[in-house]
């Protein structure tokens, strides 16, 4: 088994198998295992309010984009082709302050750190 350290962000990837057949989920008080394929959770959670964004980043040099909600809907244009159709947030969860990502079929060059960015009613939040 095998960690990679990266940035302490909000959320962190890690690939922990050198089979490539499962990936470990690491957050700042939690760990959350997934399956190479399978689906996962990337946990986000802000104060609801209105005139809300979401931006959702795989922390890579240039910081690709993977998800963006704002005007209350999928913002598809702003995501990186490799996490098209992978990636949902729980659109009945939103106005509840749940900003958490699902990842479906999850890849090994998923690896690495996320973090989640709200912004609402000129505050933001990290």
């Amino acid at each position: 088994m095998s960690f990679i350290k990266s940035q302490l962000v909000k959320e962190k990837v890690f690939l922990c198998s050198s089979t490539l057949t499962h990936l470990s989920l690491m957050f700042t008080d939690a760990e959350v295992s997934c399956q190479f394929g399978q689906s996962c959770i990337l946990p986000c959670r802000f104060t609801p309010g209105q005139s809300l964004i979401i931006h959702w980043y795989h922390m890579t040099p240039t910081q690709t984009g993977v998800h963006s909600y704002y005007d209350n809907k999928d913002q598809w244009g702003h995501q990186d082709q490799r996490f098209r159709g992978r990636m949902s947030l729980f659109q009945d969860q939103i106005s509840k302050g749940n900003a958490s990502l699902q990842l479906t079929g999850v890849m090994v060059q998923d690896e690495g750190s996320y973090k989640c960015f709200t912004k609402r009613c000129g505050s933001s939040e990290s």
